[in-house]
């Protein structure tokens, strides 16, 4: 058993619905049922049982759980002590996905430094799909994130900035550009662009479902072409969308929904290092000073 296949498997026995799992894991329902089916012909076991309403779990998919996450958990601390031990003692990284990281990153690195000019401070932009800026998998030792009002992540500490403004990102020529500002329901019928990283987009974030189609982009590159295009729309932080502009498209704010907090997470591990420590509250004091215009925690 790999921990891809069993972590798929965790996420679709929460949800009960492969849908909703998939949506959450940012993979199509076709790919999460292959995984589950191949997971159930390496155990020769049936781990779900299909309903109208969604899936339950038999007896054998109910046995499975409890160990799939001890596994999940210790492939996450092995990868993390192979990285420690392979690395410098003196090195910390700090994982982020998008802005407002960049906004901050010069104040973090300036205080952080200050205090510990031994240490080396790295920076790894993480990949969308890492549901904690690579920190829940050993590649990050801090990250800066996005996660809803109510969310946690197994395994990890966080702390809430803050949050911020919300806008819409159209085509220029788009029937929406001309707005003054966006509605939830304004948004039906329109094809929605899911960036998966937890509430960089109004839709990843799960309290609102467009009726019109929604696709995955993996990079920001693309989704900011494929919106100029005319191929649809995404909704954006306000930060995100002062970092990453495009001469074909038009802002719109966006209101009646409850955007996403930023976020610095930590392993429960680490919380005892004095340079984890340390760089929390250089993120803290970075954002504090650096986004007077958000709403701090």
């Amino acid at each position: 058993m790999n921990s891809r296949d069993l972590r798929y498997f965790v996420v679709a026995a929460k949800e009960l619905h492969f849908t909703r799992a998939a949506e959450s894991l940012f993979i199509t329902q076709p790919a999460l049922s292959k995984q589950i089916a191949s997971l159930e012909r390496e155990l020769d076991a049936r781990l779900f049982i299909r309903r109208r309403d969604g899936v339950a779990l038999t007896p054998a998919g109910e046995a499975l759980v409890e160990y799939a996450r001890q596994i999940i958990d210790l492939d996450q601390e092995a990868r993390h002590a192979v990285r420690r031990a392979t690395s410098s003692d003196r090195t910390v990284t700090l994982g982020f996905w998008l802005a407002p990281g960049q906004d901050m990153l010069g104040k973090i690195i300036e205080s952080f430094s200050a205090g510990h000019p031994e240490t080396t401070l790295e920076l790894r932009r993480g990949d969308w799909s890492k549901i904690g800026a690579g920190v829940e998998c050993g590649e990050s030792d801090v990250g800066l994130i996005w996660l809803g009002p109510g969310k946690s992540l197994r395994g990890l500490k966080f702390h809430r900035l803050g949050t911020e403004p919300m806008v819409v990102a159209v085509a220029s020529g788009h029937r929406l550009a001309t707005c003054e500002v966006l509605y939830p329901q304004d948004l039906d019928d329109e094809t929605m662009f899911m960036v998966p990283a937890p509430s960089a987009t109004f839709h990843a974030h799960g309290k609102y479902h467009p009726r019109g189609r929604a696709r995955v982009v993996t990079t920001i590159d693309e989704t900011l072409v494929a919106i100029a295009s005319g191929l649809g729309i995404c909704a954006f932080t306000a930060s995100v969308a002062r970092w990453y502009t495009h001469p074909g498209i038009t802002l719109v704010p966006f209101e009646g929904f409850e955007p996403a907090e930023y976020c610095v997470v930590w392993r429960e591990q680490d919380e005892s290092r004095a340079e984890i420590q340390d760089l929390i509250h250089a993120i803290v004091h970075a954002w504090n000073s650096f986004l007077p215009t958000t709403t701090p925690s």
